[in-house]
């Protein structure tokens, strides 16, 4: 993977703390770990997938990617959108940080959390 183009990535700080909130204590060190290092190392294609643009669970992620935390497959993600920084340099931008497919019914998905805040 370190041949792999790398995207830079942007958090915001809000956002990220609400995910942090309703995170486990794990969760937090995983969440934590890899904002300091996707910040200012960026993050390599080959670390990314795509979302599904309509999945099962009714959430509308096209044009969506995600990483799986810790690598390869971990139990938590980062779904991020793209958008054009200073410069129309490509930029990743965190949508969401959480666990990808919760035990409990009433813990959304990371991917649920990024549906609602990319659709309102």
């Amino acid at each position: 993977m370190t041949d792999s183009p790398r995207f830079s990535v942007r958090f915001d700080d809000g956002a990220f703390a609400e995910d942090l909130h309703h995170a486990t204590a794990a969760g937090r060190v995983v969440g934590i770990e890899a904002r300091g290092r996707l910040e200012p190392e960026g993050i390599a294609a080959g670390e990314l997938f795509g979302c599904d643009p309509d999945a099962r669970d009714g959430t509308r992620l096209a044009g969506c990617v995600k990483t799986y935390l810790p690598q390869p497959d971990g139990g938590w993600g980062i779904v991020f959108s793209g958008d054009r920084a200073t410069g129309g340099r490509p930029v990743l931008v965190a949508l969401a940080f959480g666990v990808r497919h919760p035990v409990h019914a009433w813990q959304p998905s990371v991917y649920q959390v990024a549906h609602r805040r990319l659709n309102g």
